[in-house]
């Protein structure tokens, strides 16, 4: 039996939700990745490897915690979401924005 209930919608929106944060931060990774090499084969700067170790833990773990969030039910969905919130966030905030 399917649980289609407000509880079971929400939870979908949630996984949702932290699964596209999830994702974009690993694709975030991965581009500056691209921009690193990059730099390094044309002896510009680039974004340093402090920076791209930063957002490649970020992003792996933020993939780590959906993948519990997407096989878990109850409060580790919510916790593992929030988790991935706070992951996209701190990292944008640390190497982006301040």
């Amino acid at each position: 039996m399917v649980d289609s209930g407000p509880e079971a919608r929400l939870a979908r929106l949630w996984r949702g939700v932290s699964g596209a944060l999830a994702v974009g931060l690993a694709l975030l990774a991965l581009a500056l990745i691209g921009v690193q090499v990059y730099a390094g084969a044309h002896d510009l700067p680039g974004p340093g490897l402090a920076v791209v170790a930063g957002h490649g833990a970020a992003a792996a773990a933020a993939v780590v915690a959906q993948v519990v969030a997407d096989r878990r039910r109850g409060w580790a969905v919510v916790l593992c979401g929030l988790l991935v919130v706070l992951l996209t966030a701190s990292t944008l905030w640390f190497f982006w924005w301040a």
